[in-house]
């Protein structure tokens, strides 16, 4: 690696201590374009993923941890901010199996124990919370698709529906239960207000949010 690319690190491990993160993640970027040391190119990937946190950039703080473990899979420092920015991401369970394996390692490191613990308990919530919706998923669809049913209860279903779509939880619950396909079905229905139902819900579905797109989800 070249003195100028080395120049530019401690540069910005400076920039970074005295609190200038943009200015750290400019020179830890010049660094990496002239870097022709792979263990050192971690080690700027490492330090600019450290600057995206600061900046709450997480999707560029988790892709530059990892280009870091790339190279060497045993640095905790890199793994421990993947895990950070993971959890920001909403990957919990990514983020979990990076931090057990820091904590597996440094098992008396305070911050690997507490981010371990607060996943735990981001992970439990989760689980239960997608139990709930999923309950009240079936049941609206139940409900909806039941056509000796009175109009007004069919109604209400149908307009809950279009109140989970619009929530993570509700939409990953929806597509689970085969929901798009019970929608299109209710399309054909004779009934105005579930018809305008069926369509609101499928906007709010592929309306703005990622996760779906991670579960496979159109």
């Amino acid at each position: 690696m070249s003195q100028d690319s080395s120049a530019l690190r401690e540069e910005g491990n400076n920039h970074f201590k005295a609190g200038d993160v943009q200015q750290a993640l400019t020179c830890y970027t010049k660094a990496l374009k002239i870097s022709d040391c792979p263990s050192e190119s971690a080690v700027l990937y490492r330090n600019r993923s450290a600057c995206y946190l600061k900046l709450e950039d997480y999707t560029k703080a988790e892709e530059d941890a990892t280009k870091s473990l790339d190279v060497d899979p045993g640095d905790i420092k890199a793994r421990f901010r993947r895990a950070q920015a993971l959890q920001k991401l909403g990957r919990l369970d990514q983020a979990f199996m990076d931090v057990q394996k820091c904590a597996q390692l440094e098992p008396k490191n305070k911050a690997f124990q507490d981010l371990l613990r607060q996943l735990g308990a981001q992970i439990q919530q989760k689980a239960t919370q997608l139990s709930s919706t999923d309950s009240r998923v079936q049941q609206m669809f139940k409900l909806l698709l039941d056509s000796s049913a009175p109009i007004a209860d069919r109604q209400k279903a149908a307009q809950n529906l279009v109140v989970l779509s619009r929530e993570d939880a509700g939409a990953e619950q929806i597509f689970r239960n085969d929901g798009v396909k019970l929608l299109q079905n209710l399309l054909e229905s004779k009934q105005e207000e579930l018809i305008l139902s069926a369509l609101r819900t499928l906007v709010g579905l592929c309306t703005g949010h990622q996760s779906r797109t991670e579960f496979g989800h159109p």
